[in-house]
């Protein structure tokens, strides 16, 4: 797709397609390097599965969002790699999911 090649313009995203009906444009706004924690924790709640999961895994996620996310099936991938999550809260849920260490 266009939006992960990486001269895709991504600054203003947020402003443009945050609140646009299409789950798929508000998905581009988690893109938006200005996207602000408030509004990526608010996407992490949205209707259309693939804007929650483009939420979850972004580092900008508010931790306490990220560990619940971590318990919601359809977001548990995302969270799991979102980049913010604390090592040892990836530990965990290594261990959940039986992985050998």
């Amino acid at each position: 797709m266009a939006e992960t090649h990486p001269r895709f313009p991504r600054e203003g995203l947020a402003a443009r397609h945050a609140d646009h009906p299409d789950g798929k444009y508000r998905r581009l706004a988690v893109r938006d390097p200005a996207a602000t924690p408030t509004l990526i924790e608010r996407l992490s709640h949205d209707p259309a599965v693939w804007t929650r999961q483009a939420a979850a895994g972004d580092p900008r996620l508010p931790l306490r969002r990220l560990r619940k996310a971590l318990h919601v099936p359809e977001l548990a991938s995302s969270a799991g790699a979102n980049p913010a999550l604390p090592e040892n809260e990836m530990a965990a849920v290594l261990n959940r999911a039986d992985v050998p260490a």
